[in-house]
């Protein structure tokens, strides 16, 4: 395929692990010992920084086609996204490429990991000094292939595929590219949302016997993976396997030191890296973060505010609600989002993204057990984040705790990390906008999963090369 050909984004040494990535992968012959794979790992890490993934794009996806961010003006970057503009010929690539351009190598580590030998109960010290037995080293980068596998075909499915609770999974995703694609000619079809979920659910159940339950600055570890396997089973309606993961991971996370911020801890937190909160954040340094495109300067240069509906509602008038901090108010007019701060001696172009919290397996637990009528457990989970109103649940009667109760919940625990537009559409609620730019289109004001532009169309290019290609529904004229 031709994003297979395309170059992967090239970036420079990841100095926080002292490990130079490699991000461009000979197909034949060139990992022989398992530090090799290490390196292999690093390119992926880094590739994932770029501005076409979760350095931005993913986020901006995520927040701006919701009605809680949008775009400061017309002119702004990914407004796209907010203005629901994409056609068959103007589709956004970059998913695309991150997709193939990554899963490439991790499928050249995922073959050839196999082939090398080891002596399991050897102990050895890695290249960034930890010392286990060959074994262990061996299933750690074995497993995080596999998570970081398991995210990309995710992340594609829920851009590309209509949710599963839809229809099932019967709508067509992308197509699951989970082995070497040797033959150049290769023109895949595209996979359901079913067939790709339980490809993903496969990759983090392997993923997840693999893992170390040890923290890694910067890495996908066992409770990271825990934390995407509950979310895909909420995002499918698999509610107990949804809770019981979740339940699993907030008691294995305690026992590793992992915790809930407190009231006081929030708003300084999200400055300082590897906390006690974060499960997996994606690490930007200043030589090699995406600058300018980088989600810390879009939020900090007013790309992406704050709707006026949120923001009064949620922010303003919430002085007791820790969460309210996190919006910049220097600015009424342009409130911007303060969770990319400068960390340490870096700029907030250069701030680490957060994509694993302790807090969604507290949110992902009470949302599961609320759709199984169990009022106690969602209470239970629902606790802890709700104190961060600066009130207690204790209050709250159980007639109150309802779906909608959560999903607020979840609204304003995760402004501005992109997770808002999915939320709704995987609930069937409605995207309902009260303040928008004047270019937003009337189809875009208010929709709900029925809106054919919820998902993105295929490339143009991928659907000019491969004639076994089908374009999402609404986008072939």
């Amino acid at each position: 395929m031709l994003c297979i050909l395309a170059l992967l984004f090239n970036s420079c040494g990841n100095d926080w692990l002292d490990l130079r990535p490699s991000t461009s992968v000979e197909t034949e012959g060139s990992l022989n010992e398992l530090r090799d794979f290490e390196f292999v790992l690093n390119g992926a890490y880094s590739s994932m920084q770029s501005s076409n993934y979760y350095g931005a794009d993913m986020i901006c996806y995520g927040d701006l086609r919701g009605d809680d961010v949008k775009s400061y003006k017309s002119s702004s970057t990914n407004v796209n996204f907010y203005l629901f503009k994409h056609n068959k010929t103007n589709g956004s690539s970059g998913f695309w490429n991150m997709y193939y351009g990554i899963g490439k190598n991790l499928n050249i580590l995922l073959r050839d990991i196999e082939k090398v030998e080891i002596i399991p109960d050897r102990e050895i010290t890695t290249p960034t000094l930890l010392k286990m037995t060959e074994q262990e080293y061996f299933n750690d980068l074995k497993g995080e292939a596999l998570a970081i596998r398991a995210l990309l075909l995710f992340d594609m499915t829920r851009i590309y595929g209509y949710p599963y609770t839809k229809d099932n999974g019967a709508s067509l995703s992308v197509p699951i590219i989970d082995y070497v694609v040797s033959d150049k000619e290769s023109k895949p079809t595209r996979n359901t949302t079913a067939e790709c979920y339980n490809a993903i659910i496969a990759d983090l159940t392997t993923a997840i016997e693999l893992l170390r339950p040890a923290k890694k600055e910067g890495k996908i570890n066992k409770w990271a993976a825990m934390t995407l396997l509950s979310r895909v089973y909420l995002y499918m309606g698999s509610n107990n396997e949804a809770l019981k993961i979740a339940e699993e991971a907030i008691k294995g996370t305690e026992k590793k030191g992992y915790g809930l911020w407190t009231n006081e801890e929030y708003a300084q937190s999200w400055a300082i890296p590897f906390n006690k909160e974060l499960l997996f954040e994606i690490v930007n340094l200043t030589t090699d973060s995406p600058g300018k495109s980088s989600i810390g300067y879009l939020t900090n240069k007013y790309v992406l505010i704050a709707t006026e509906k949120y923001w009064k509602k949620y922010m303003k008038n919430q002085p007791n609600d820790v969460r309210s901090r996190m919006v910049s108010t220097s600015s009424s007019n342009r409130p911007f989002c303060l969770k990319y701060p400068s960390q340490d001696s870096k700029s907030y172009e250069d701030a680490n993204i957060p994509i694993f919290r302790v807090s969604e397996l507290y949110l992902n637990a009470a949302e599961a057990a609320i759709k199984m009528n169990n009022t106690d457990k969602a209470r239970k989970y629902l606790a802890p984040i709700y104190a961060r109103t600066g009130k207690s649940l204790d209050e709250m009667p159980d007639s109150e705790i309802t779906l909608d109760t959560i999903l607020e919940q979840r609204r304003i625990e995760f402004w501005g990390e992109g997770q808002r537009f999915f939320d709704l559409m995987r609930n069937n609620k409605k995207v309902i906008r009260t303040d928008y730019l004047e270019d937003v289109p009337k189809e875009a004001r208010e929709f709900d999963w029925n809106y054919y532009k919820i998902v993105l169309p295929v490339p143009n290019a991928e659907m000019e090369y491969n004639e076994n290609m089908v374009q999402n529904p609404g986008y072939a004229n």
